[in-house]
């Protein structure tokens, strides 16, 4: 006579693996969801940065022409409100300085070479973007 066994199929999941592999799944997601909120925030914080440094270097350019010779210290713009659709809560300060007069040391000829600074102050916390150069007109 034959011996008859009764084998058992495992077929499936068990309850144990599935919760695991839930588990798993939910990690994924999770860390899925931060990674792109990172990538949006730098995006946007890199966008915002590109934008205040061309309306910076556009107002530089705007305003080197007003350098005089002998330098003469100015500030034509002071704290200026932009409106942009990029950078928030933005304002734009302009300052041409003498930076090579010295009122202690006597010189012989007058400072020629004028600094054009253009500040840009944006978003919120805020953010500061200075932008320079030296003119000789």
């Amino acid at each position: 006579m034959k011996n008859i066994t009764k084998q058992q199929s495992t077929a499936g999941f068990t309850v144990v693996e599935l919760l695991v592999t839930l588990f798993i799944a939910a990690a994924f997601l999770m860390s899925g969801y931060q990674l792109y909120d990172v990538i949006m925030k730098d995006g946007g914080d890199a966008r915002a940065t590109a934008r205040a440094s061309n309306v910076a270097y556009d107002y530089l350019q705007r305003y080197k022409p007003n350098a005089t010779n002998p330098c003469t210290a100015l500030t034509p713009v002071t704290n200026q409100t932009l409106t942009d659709d990029i950078i928030a809560n933005a304002t734009v300060s302009v300052t041409i300085s003498c930076p090579y007069s010295t009122p202690t040391i006597p010189t012989t000829t007058t400072p020629s070479i004028s600094k054009v600074l253009v500040t840009i102050k944006y978003n919120t916390p805020q953010q500061t973007l200075n932008i320079a150069t030296y003119v000789k007109p």
